[in-house]
């Protein structure tokens, strides 16, 4: 019994503080209403709130809702009755059914791009989150921006929030806001020589030597690994080129030689200048086979 007296208790608390929240909360455009009179289940109106804050009331015409809690909205409307004469007394019974869900767009290069519904105070980690995640490979991470309903912008340093910890970028979100992670053109590097799939790459931060050769397969029987550059295009425009000691690394554990790449480096492994028996090999057999055709056919020769 002590059980069923506390579980009401608690059912009504709860239902007094909906109802107090109910009272108090102000409408807002997409919010879901219904509109009638008292005694009358035909409803004058029922929908969502349009995205300007406006409903339309059958004989008054369009009435300003957002920004109104339910008890000013029934007021208004019943003054507009009183006011034009269409009704003496009118009593006005106002319904939400159904509250706005607030939205955020995410955009660019998320994995999931799309709109989505979010809770109260959750951030931009939680709206990225929503969308999959940004592509770190192909995202210009410190020129993303966030745009407010009114058309406010807000640039993003992402680097800063998801590899610095920078808890400042991570912006409280609004109901409308739209954000957009840009791709990053410039954040490739170039791996060639003696690897097994030469090609371009996509740069990431903190990527090294040792990382883009592993990437590009450098385990190859014509690589001179102490013969490994980065070719690297300096602010003035020149080329500089810096020698790394592959063997040096794998053997002595020299991390110095593991250095870190920048948008836009060519790693190229140069080839040994041990003679190539397997292609010498080759062409001697072809040559051979050539041989014994020709001395075939001069056997059949009239």
């Amino acid at each position: 019994m002590r059980g069923l007296l506390l579980c009401l208790s608690v059912a009504l608390t709860a239902a007094l503080w909906a109802q107090r929240y109910v009272e108090e909360y102000r409408l807002k455009p997409e919010d879901v209403i219904s509109v009638r009179l008292s005694g009358d289940p035909n409803p004058l109106f029922r929908g969502f709130i349009s995205r300007d804050g406006n409903i339309t009331i059958p004989m008054i015409g369009e009435v300003r809702a957002a920004g109104l809690t339910i008890a000013e909205l029934k007021r208004v409307i019943e003054r507009e009755f009183r006011r034009r004469e269409i009704y003496l007394q009118p009593d006005v019974v106002i319904t939400l059914e159904q509250f706005h869900r607030p939205r955020v767009s995410v955009l660019g290069f998320v994995y999931r791009p799309g709109t989505y519904e979010f809770k109260e105070n959750d951030r931009l980690l939680d709206a990225l989150a929503l969308g999959g995640g940004v592509n770190v490979e192909r995202a210009r991470l410190q020129e993303a921006w966030l745009q407010r309903a009114d058309g406010t912008k807000i640039p993003i340093d992402l680097y800063r929030l998801l590899y610095e910890g920078d808890l400042s970028q991570n912006i409280l979100l609004q109901d409308g806001d739209t954000i957009f992670v840009p791709e990053e053109t410039q954040n490739r590097y170039f791996v060639g020589g003696q690897v097994k799939r030469p090609g371009l790459y996509t740069w990431r931060p903190n990527l090294t030597v040792l990382d883009a050769l592993s990437q590009a397969g450098w385990e190859t029987e014509r690589g001179r690994l102490s013969q490994t550059f980065v070719i690297r295009q300096t602010p003035d425009g020149k080329e500089q080129k810096i020698r790394v000691d592959m063997v040096r690394l794998l053997r002595k554990g020299d991390m110095k030689q593991n250095i870190a790449l920048q948008p836009g480096d060519v790693v190229y492994v140069s080839e040994t200048d041990t003679p190539d028996f397997d292609r010498i090999y080759r062409v001697l057999s072809i040559a051979w086979i050539l041989r014994q055709l020709d001395y075939g056919r001069s056997l059949w020769r009239p």
